[in-house]
């Protein structure tokens, strides 16, 4: 009992800084959101530029200044291209400065290495948004999966 009563006593300063941490990201969350809203189909399905739509807060990079790691801008993409072959792909983009409006981006999504390439017709897209400052203060969010229509 008492090594599981100083395992929690230092556990306690730990979730303290760790909520410390959270707090400026949850109050920039509500400014924030991401969509994809369209493809298009390039270099003959080796890849496709999706476009997305975002929010951030002012003052804050995608990707931050400082291009942290798990922030920028990612989408990844799925598409049946026959009764028995999926094509997939992800990309990334970073450096856009947030603006607080609703601002637009193209994401080039690669089609997996080995794996066929996409093709013209329906797709399903997710997005993730991770924004910081040069203090380190983040946002994150993600969209859920969208169908997109693959066009030339």
């Amino acid at each position: 009992m008492k090594k599981t009563v100083q395992r929690f006593a230092r556990l306690v300063p730990l979730m303290a800084i760790v909520a410390a941490v959270l707090v400026p990201t949850v109050a920039l969350a509500a400014d924030t959101s991401i969509q994809p809203h369209s493809a298009t189909l390039v270099a003959k399905g080796a890849e496709v530029d999706v476009t997305i739509s975002f929010t951030c807060p002012v003052g804050l990079t995608i990707g931050g200044p400082f291009l942290m790691p798990g922030s920028g801008a990612t989408v990844s993409l799925q598409q049946a291209v026959s009764k028995t072959e999926q094509a997939a792909g992800s990309g990334f983009s970073n450096g856009q400065a947030c603006t607080g409006q609703s601002q637009t981006a193209i994401v080039p999504v690669l089609a997996n290495v080995p794996g066929p390439p996409f093709r013209k017709g329906p797709a399903v897209a997710s997005a993730y948004l991770g924004a910081c400052d040069a203090n380190f203060n983040c946002v994150y969010i993600q969209s859920g999966p969208v169908k997109v229509d693959i066009s030339r």
